[in-house]
């Protein structure tokens, strides 16, 4: 009777583990994405722009993850990996497919590829995103740290995915500004975000096309003629809009009157003085800026991620009254800084802040001037070199520029998601002594103690 009862428990005792065991799992699946994420850094916590992002994909996208196999990108090619699992698992409508990219010649042909890759396909329709071009190292890079800006650039390509809103963006050449050469990065993160770019020399093309949302003049060296700068008035009366980014010229103050002139159409003055910040002068050096931000729709974002723009070679911009626009100050230099107006002493290392010519700190390198009625009109900046390739990536400068362009296309959808910073990767190096105990004690010692008291508890109960 007492060995009937043992068994009788033990089976009712099996049985209500097993029930347990089946709630919990039909509870756990009932709350389907939940998750949570332990990581220091957040990693598989997409920001509320992404979840609306996939909450709003109606059709099949196809997110192939085109990788090549190697020691050194193991790391990384999982990481870009697990970001992408996280989209998918948030709308069936996302489908991942993973391939070694050297076995698959024929998908890297189809879509122009030569390394590793995040492909997106919608029906006839793809856009590619280089994964290279999401790891950015950290500092010198010499600890193996980097930041991680997978999530913003697949989440803007989403959402470009899904909209047929194009818009037109040309860049003035013939003054030896920066070119598209100059600046492909930049070129490439705005055709992502369904931005056309193209340049014009306006001497043949006699006039900016009707078609361009903006017009850009990026870093000129030498003046506007008249005849251009009547095409320019001309188009910007039409309803065009204006980014206008200054860069350094020795002789600026004598030779810029079509520029000067273009400017102070919407209440901005060039001071023809170069920036000195002596906050930066132990880091990066004097003429270097980081500057503060003001409130604007372009720069709120920015400062709320504390992602700021890094400038050199920056020119003190003011602004007069006028009733035409309303101007919004974007970015200014530090109160220990200050605008040098010698600049034939600057060019022979030699500066000091003269209270008398100087213009003195905080100055402002920045405005967007609006219409009357709200509409973004002109944007226009005392620095142009942190566009180029070389410099576009560090700090700030790439989101500050993007949301500059977003904002004067009226692209309410442009976003900044913060990078993901992460730490680098330790390598633990063993040697045979160690590799074996750890292999004893986790595959050997570990299970035979428990298969030990297994026996022995068996042996008990049998005797019982």
């Amino acid at each position: 009777m007492k060995k009937w009862l043992s068994h009788t428990n033990s089976t009712v005792l099996s049985v209500a583990v097993i029930g347990i065991f089946i709630l919990l799992t039909l509870f756990l699946n009932s709350l389907g994405g939940f998750q949570l994420d332990l990581t220091s850094n957040k990693q598989y916590t997409l920001s509320d722009q992404s979840l609306t992002a996939i909450k709003n994909v109606k059709d099949d996208v196809n997110i192939l993850v085109l990788t090549v196999e190697n020691a050194n990108n193991t790391v990384l090619n999982r990481e870009v990996t697990d970001m992408v699992e996280e989209y998918t698992k948030r709308n069936s409508k996302l489908k991942l497919k993973q391939y070694n990219l050297t076995q698959e010649p024929a998908l890297a042909s189809k879509y122009g590829i030569t390394g590793s890759s995040i492909v997106l396909e919608q029906g006839d329709q793809h856009k590619v995103i280089d994964i290279a071009s999401l790891f950015t190292a950290t500092g010198d890079g010499s600890d193996g740290s980097y930041q991680f800006t997978g999530e913003e650039k697949l989440t803007q390509a989403l959402m470009n995915m899904s909209s047929t809103e194009m818009h037109k963006m040309v860049f003035l050449t013939g003054h030896e500004e920066l070119s598209l050469d100059q600046m492909t990065t930049l070129q490439s993160s705005l055709e992502q975000n369904n931005v056309q770019t193209e340049e014009l020399q306006l001497n043949q093309a006699g006039k900016v096309p009707e078609d361009a949302d903006v017009l850009a003049i990026i870093g000129p060296q030498r003046d506007l003629s008249d005849t251009e700068m009547k095409a320019i008035r001309t188009y910007l009366s039409n309803g065009g809009k204006l980014l206008l980014s200054l860069g350094f010229v020795e002789d600026m103050k004598s030779s810029w009157k079509n520029i000067d002139a273009l400017m102070a159409d919407y209440g901005v003055v060039d001071e023809h003085a170069v920036m000195v910040d002596n906050q930066q002068a132990s880091t990066m050096g004097p003429l270097w800026v980081v500057p503060e931000y003001g409130t604007h729709a372009i720069t709120d974002k920015l400062a709320a991620s504390q992602l700021y723009p890094m400038l050199s070679l920056s020119i003190a911009l003011t602004s007069k009254e006028q009733d035409k626009y309303t101007l919004s100050p974007l970015i200014h230099s530090s109160d220990d800084s200050y605008g040098e107006t010698n600049i034939g002493g600057l060019l022979q290392n030699e500066t000091t802040n003269d209270a008398e010519e100087d213009i003195q700190g905080p100055v402002e390198l920045g405005y967007a001037a609006d219409t009357t009625d709200g509409k973004p009109k002109a944007v226009i900046l005392g620095s142009s070199i942190f566009m180029q390739d070389s410099e576009i990536a560090n700090g700030g400068n790439r989101d500050f520029i993007l949301n500059t362009v977003n904002y004067l296309s009226e692209k309410e959808d442009g976003l900044t998601i913060r990078p993901r910073v992460q730490a680098g990767y330790e390598m633990a190096y063993l040697n045979g002594e160690q590799a074996r105990t750890i292999f004893f004690v986790a595959i050997v010692a570990f299970p035979l103690i428990f298969v030990i008291l297994g026996v022995l508890l068996w042996w008990r109960r049998r005797r019982v």
